[in-house]
């Protein structure tokens, strides 16, 4: 084995290899603090330790590796009153921020609001204060000297030239404050009264003052009442020279089939003296209960909401429903609105009416103008047509007749022999009608095209007295034929005639 020759620090031709680090760590010179490219490796952090110079104020770039937050709090400078912009790392205590609001400008404004708050509350207690003081003072005016308590119209009118007042009772011992405030009152010279007015003003009693709790009533000089309304059915009796036009009108109503719809067709067709009708309080229909029937039905019969009959002030149904049945007996509806079925009329009779005896009509009769002189005659038991088709029967209080239907111009015959007390026109819906009167009855012949006899005429029973047609209230050619008794009340003349 060859012996390795020592390496010695002079040899620079080692044959023996080395590390790198071991090499680096033998040549390595000592490091001195004047040394600025030393070769010891070494921590950075410690070398930049040792390497630090001592950071000096006017230092504005040192290389010691500290703490930001450290750095700035030695590095910051007094904050100033002016300074707007601190860059402080940190926040201000409590009291630092107190101070500086009291000397910026928003704390100025906030003591000054302050103190305008203040100085409107001490003028509002000012204020409350003076009203009071003043309200005690006006109060108490100063009672007559030697006056009764009793007597307050004699210390109004005369009031005593002094001050002194004479309590009724001691005052209570906190009550120190009467001196001061009757002193701030200027005095005031008042006229003595004369005796005798003072006794007539002892002597005059107090009046009554009555303490006003509610709501008054305005004294109006004039009282104007509204007009009263009807709240119920009455009965009128028909007067010489009325019509059913004119006794509507009487009474409010502007249709005059509101009359028609209360009464029996005996009681209006015609209108005369001393018939008594029925008048509704409004326009509408007045029903009779003569069959059980429900509100419901009875409003659908006559085109009316069924509450139109249940809210009504007239009928005393109120909690009824439409299913609600109404009994027969029970009294009369009256149906506000309700339309009934248009019919035929006819005209008032204003005259005397002629003469009846034992259900006879003889002598003198007049009907709507028309004069005759009645003299007998047969029952009208004959058919009126010879050809003709049943349409409608008699009613009692609706359809007033019979109607039988035919051709334009066919012939109308007498039903029976008797006289004539009226042929012309009817306004009242029956358009050209003859009436004959036949002693113990009427027979009347409505609708006609033309009419062939004349007022006062007499007739035989089978007599033409005119053709078919259908003027008035029709809606077709037919002839409407009733009979009526002495006393002008319908009867059905299916009792007359056998069609």
């Amino acid at each position: 084995m060859i012996e390795e020759p020592r390496i010695t620090q002079n040899d620079t031709h080692p044959e023996k290899p080395i590390s790198l680090d071991e090499q680096l760590r033998r040549d390595e010179p000592p490091a001195s603090d004047e040394d600025t490219n030393p070769h010891r490796v070494s921590a950075l952090e410690e070398q930049l330790r040792r390497e630090e110079p001592p950071v000096a104020d006017e230092d504005t770039n040192p290389h010691r590796v500290s703490a930001l937050d450290e750095q700035l709090r030695r590095d910051e400078p007094p904050i100033a009153a002016d300074d707007t912009s601190p860059s402080r790392a940190f926040r201000p205590s409590w009291a630092d921020d107190l101070s500086q609001a009291a000397t910026s400008r928003a704390g100025r404004g906030q003591r000054v609001l302050a103190l305008m708050m203040l100085a409107a509350a001490l003028a509002l207690t000012l204020a409350a204060t003076w009203l009071w003081l003043d309200a005690e003072e006006n109060s108490e005016p100063p009672p007559l000297q030697g006056s009764a308590s009793n007597a307050p119209v004699a210390a109004a009118s005369t009031p005593s030239p002094t001050k002194t007042a004479v309590p009724s009772s001691p005052k209570p011992a906190d009550d120190q404050t009467v001196p001061v405030a009757a002193a701030r009152i200027d005095p005031v010279t008042y006229p003595t009264a004369a005796a005798d007015e003072i006794a007539v003003a002892l002597l005059t009693p107090a009046p009554l003052v009555h303490e006003i709790t509610g709501i008054q009533r305005v004294n109006e000089p004039f009282t104007i009442l509204p007009a009263q309304t009807r709240s119920n059915v009455i009965q009128y009796t028909v007067q010489q020279g009325d019509s059913l036009e004119n006794i509507a009108a009487k009474f409010g109503l502007e249709d005059f089939y509101s009359i028609i719809w209360a009464n029996s067709s005996s009681k209006y067709s015609p209108l005369r003296p001393g018939v008594t009708l029925n008048i509704v309080p409004e326009d509408g229909v007045y029903y009779e209960v003569t069959e059980n029937i429900t509100i419901g039905a009875l409003a659908d019969k006559y085109g009316v909401d069924p509450y139109a009959l249940i809210d009504s002030d007239y009928n005393n149904l109120y909690g009824s429903s439409p299913d609600t049945l109404l009994v027969r007996g029970m009294g009369g509806i009256v149906i506000p609105g309700g339309k009934g079925e248009v019919v035929n009329l006819l005209a008032a009779n204003t005259s005397d009416g002629g003469q009846s005896s034992g259900g006879v009509v003889s002598g003198s009769y007049s009907l709507w103008g028309c004069s005759a002189t009645v003299s007998g005659g047969t029952l009208p038991v004959n058919r009126p047509l010879s050809n003709y088709k049943w349409m409608q029967g008699f009613v009692p209080g609706g359809h007033t007749g019979v109607d039988l239907s035919g051709n334009t111009g066919d012939p109308v015959y007498a039903a029976g022999g008797g006289t004539v007390v009226y042929a012309g026109w009817n306004t009242y819906g029956y358009g050209n009608v003859v009436v004959i009167a036949h002693g113990a009855a009427f027979s009347l012949y409505a609708h006609l095209n033309s009419i062939n006899v004349s007022c006062g005429q007499n007739v035989g029973a089978g007599d033409v007295i005119g053709t078919l047609g259908s003027t008035g209230n029709s809606s077709g050619s037919h002839l409407h034929f009733e009979v009526r008794d002495a006393d002008f009340n319908a009867r059905n003349p299916q009792d007359y005639v056998s069609f």
